[in-house]
């Protein structure tokens, strides 16, 4: 594969409430080794200044009364110039050859190329959650995971590092504006109905979570949330789908549900003991547990809930730059 050196490439981001990370993604974007030809800011209406941050650097910068970070994806993709329109989150750093990489994915039949994402942050859960979410068990080998796997096909690429065209995404209906979340899954979903898609390792971006475990706990319940609103259904919605039988083992023997629950414990207490010999740090053999307990019940109950009580979404709105 080629790189494209002469692509025309529109960087869209989303925002809101981003002004302590949003100038260190957007010094990343201006020094790429491909210059994009346009850098497209979407706030939901920042309460911390983050547009005017933006306004620092030669983006545009649209708002929108924010529905979710899909409405805002599409108002970029309705207002870019490019051909190619890359896509990644406030509080990613992209590396210096990132635009490059992505761009030099495609090829014949390839509809979308994305890369790893390599989370970061400081702090002792930070870290925690970071370590389990790049394992298996945290996220299925998922790229949200980790920047480690080698080049392949894959189903679903990330909305915080990922490149179509433009042509190929209007072609497809562009983001779902209405989904309050898991927009590029839906999308992707789309997508390969006509093409494939592909993941490519060196364009990676580094992903400044800083996440405490409440926040963690809390996205995690969105994010199964959002799984069950967007109607992709794959294997990551089985173990939500699993989960009733669980108690109806109680109905024939408590001991049934006992032992996978002891199971259970077994494998995510051998993460930590993992973890807290790689790391050389004991608290992991504590803390690893502890996030993966909370990452699979929360995503659980945000599945249920939305299956029972699905949540309504504003229509999403927005106005041209000031």
């Amino acid at each position: 594969m080629t790189a494209q050196k002469s692509a025309k490439i529109s960087v869209i981001i989303p925002v809101k409430n981003m002004a302590g990370k949003i100038e260190q993604c957007l010094k990343a974007v201006f020094a790429q080794s491909l210059p994009p030809h346009e850098v497209i800011v979407v706030d939901g209406r920042s309460a911390d200044g983050t547009a005017e941050r933006a306004q620092k650097f030669p983006v545009k910068v649209f708002y929108q009364d924010y529905g979710a970070a899909g409405a805002a994806r599409q108002i970029g993709v309705e207002h870019a110039e490019g051909e190619y329109l890359a896509f990644t989150d406030g509080d990613c750093i992209p590396g210096k050859d990132w635009l490059k990489n992505l761009v030099g994915g495609f090829g014949e039949g390839v509809v979308g190329v994305g890369g790893g994402i390599q989370n970061i942050g400081k702090g002792l859960w930070t870290r925690s959650i970071n370590l389990a979410f790049a394992t298996f068990l945290g996220s299925g080998r998922s790229v949200q995971g980790g920047a480690s796997f080698s080049d392949r096909f894959v189903k679903s690429i990330s909305g915080s590092n990922s490149m179509y065209r433009k042509s190929d995404l209007l072609r497809a209906g562009g983001f779902d504006p209405d989904l309050s979340g898991a927009d590029e899954t839906e999308l992707n979903a789309r997508l390969l109905k006509s093409g494939r898609l592909r993941y490519v390792r060196d364009a990676a971006v580094l992903h400044d979570h800083s996440r405490g475990l409440k926040e963690f706990a809390r996205n995690m319940y969105r994010y199964g949330g959002w799984r069950k609103e967007c109607g992709v259904w794959d294997w990551p919605v089985l173990p939500p789908l699993l989960a009733p039988l669980l108690l109806l083992t109680l109905l024939a023997s408590h001991w049934i549900l006992t032992a996978i629950i002891g199971l259970y414990l077994v494998v995510v207490g051998l993460h930590g003991l993992y973890f807290t010999i790689k790391e050389k740090d004991a608290r992991y053999l504590v803390t690893i547990p502890v996030v993966f307990i909370l990452e699979h019940l929360g995503y659980t109950v945000g599945f249920w809930k939305e299956v029972f009580r699905p949540r309504k979404m504003p229509k999403a709105a927005g106005e041209p730059p000031r």
